[in-house]
């Protein structure tokens, strides 16, 4: 049939993936600006330009939106791009290079949705299960460029994802940037001094 041919599929899923992404940012500028727990779906639905029952086929519920948020922030800050960067890059300060780099990004790109997160995953308990799940990507990162570094046999401070995790932190981040006036570029260069010094020593 012409509706399983490949051209037609790919089209079909660049539309569905244009579908999802419209609703994510619909829901990330209302979380921002309503907060979640005062934005229903249908108010999503109606920005979004999509029927309500689009959003539950796709997400189930207002947490599994929540929930894509994460993803939408992945793909926003360019993660998947660096953590491809990783396998070009033989030397130990360029790899944490990537680390800072990518801390950077997350807050420059979606600093709106890590204070979404922040902000209410201490009231709601599908903000704080959608904040572990981007702390638990996040450490992820971290643990996979420390274990590159490791195994190419270079020294590694024993708890180097500790260090770093806690390094590449919101609350590092806004108060160099935010409270005391550092640039990006700033934040960026010391974040990735810092952590070849904390973490190669």
């Amino acid at each position: 049939m012409a509706a399983d041919l490949p051209g037609i599929v790919r089209l079909r899923d660049r539309r569905e993936a244009l579908t999802l992404r419209t609703i994510l940012t619909a829901a990330r500028g209302l979380f921002a600006e309503r907060g979640y727990a005062r934005t229903p779906i249908r108010l999503i639905a109606q920005q979004a330009g999509v029927a309500p029952q689009t959003i539950y086929a796709h997400f189930g519920s207002k947490a599994g939106v929540l929930g894509g948020l994460v993803d939408l922030l992945d793909d926003e800050a360019g993660l998947p791009d660096l953590v491809a960067s990783v396998e070009d890059l033989p030397d130990p300060a360029d790899l944490l290079g990537v680390l800072a780099r990518a801390s950077r990004q997350v807050r420059e790109r979606c600093g709106d949705i890590v204070a979404i997160l922040s902000s209410g995953a201490a009231v709601d308990p599908d903000i704080a299960a959608t904040q572990a799940e981007g702390a638990r990507r996040n450490r992820m990162g971290v643990e996979m460029v420390i274990e590159r570094i490791r195994s190419a046999g270079h020294h590694v401070e024993p708890r180097a994802a500790d260090i770093a995790v806690a390094l590449m932190s919101a609350g590092v981040h806004d108060s160099l940037v935010g409270e005391a006036g550092w640039s990006l570029d700033d934040y960026e260069e010391w974040l990735r001094k810092t952590l070849v010094s904390a973490i190669l020593g």
